[in-house]
């Protein structure tokens, strides 16, 4: 690959060819301008075609052809700066637009900015309007601003990078946390005990609709007008109880649904004490309705199984020990007997016809869940 269009690749990944400025290189130049004592100091970023101005102290263009450039020769030298004292004598420049038109270039010191890979972007230069020189402790100053430039723009880059990961990893984190079950929250206590969210995701919306979320992330408080009032106090109590002591909270409670029909919910939370009297919480709210149900549902054929089975189990324990302790001859109490058996024996079956229908509403209403 040409070294241009490699150039030309990092500049792009440094995000430079905009025309706003920074007061950072503003002040470099300006002191590079100062230093040397002449009117005139930029930061050239040398592209294949042009050469522009990241920051320019007493010129009123923004870029020039390449062909002009006392840059792209500069370049070509990154371990050392690059001085032409007369461009008129200097066969290379005694044509350039530059120097037989504005600004009139006399002289020219440009100090490579080579980033830590080895390669050189532009220069920190300065130009005169008349033929003069620098002497060594200018140089050096030169040489040392232009390293401080190259660091600076190295220094943003490697800030644009992170930043760039930072909002995709956030943009993944709110794709992931949206499709979530849960109302995954962070919540906030300060100092004044003033308890809002810095963020909550949009399963919110799904849990309770009808709550205003912007107006929930400021005022909390106001998600107790859609718990059961008979829970409203626990709820509340529990949570200034969890503050108060920096504990973690867990509880379940019922909330009011838009059709006026009841669910159960599931709050949890743990903090995080930072300095300070702040503490950040990070919790969930869940719907447990599903899980409630469930766990009404087992317990149910737990007393089935329990209660009402043992009935017939125990009448027809009875009746088998009724025939093995008769008389042989007894046939005709026998099959009185074995009547009694075949009727606990479909009881039995009934049983266990109805534990399987309520383990099939157990299915059914966890399919859609796992």
């Amino acid at each position: 690959m040409e070294e241009d269009t490699l150039r030309q690749e990092v500049l792009s990944s440094f995000i430079f060819k905009d025309k706003t400025t920074e007061k950072i290189l503003d002040e470099l130049t300006q002191m590079a301008a100062a230093i040397c004592d002449t009117p005139i100091s930029l930061i050239s970023l040398v592209g294949k075609e042009t050469q522009w101005f990241k920051s320019k102290i007493g010129l009123e263009i923004a870029e020039t052809p390449i062909q002009d450039s006392f840059c792209k020769y500069a370049i070509e030298q990154p371990d050392e700066i690059f001085i032409v004292e007369n461009p008129l004598e200097d066969i290379r420049f005694k044509n350039n637009p530059l120097v037989l038109g504005y600004p009139n270039i006399r002289f020219y010191a440009g100090a490579p900015l080579t980033t830590s890979n080895g390669l050189t972007l532009g220069t920190l230069c300065v130009i005169d309007k008349k033929n003069r020189n620098l002497s060594k402790l200018q140089i050096k100053a030169l040489q040392i601003l232009a390293n401080q430039t190259i660091d600076y723009l190295e220094h943003k880059k490697e800030h644009i990078h992170q930043n760039d990961l930072l909002k995709k990893s956030i943009s993944k984190f709110n794709k992931l946390s949206n499709h979530s079950l849960d109302a995954l929250f962070q919540l906030e206590v300060n100092e004044n005990k003033r308890i809002h969210f810095t963020y909550i995701n949009e399963t919110l919306k799904d849990l309770l609709p009808q709550l205003d979320t912007q107006d929930f992330k400021e005022h909390p408080s106001k998600a107790l007008d859609f718990v059961h009032q008979e829970d409203r106090m626990m709820v509340e109590n529990t949570f200034v109880d969890a503050v108060r002591h920096k504990k973690e909270w867990d509880i379940t409670y019922r909330v009011f649904n838009q059709d006026g029909s009841i669910s159960w919910h599931q709050s949890r939370a743990f903090p995080d004490q930072f300095s300070g009297n702040k503490t950040v919480w990070y919790g969930s709210f869940r719907d447990v309705t599903d899980k409630k149900n469930y766990l009404e549902l087992l317990e149910k054929i737990i007393f089935d199984i329990s209660h009402i089975m043992r009935r017939p189990i125990a009448n027809m324990l009875g009746l088998i020990y009724l025939l093995e302790v008769s008389d042989d001859s007894d046939m005709l109490n026998n099959r009185e007997i074995i009547k009694y058996i075949k009727i606990v024996s479909e009881e039995i079956d009934e049983e266990i016809q109805g534990l399987n229908e309520n383990y099939q509403k157990i299915k059914t209403s966890f399919k859609n869940i796992y």
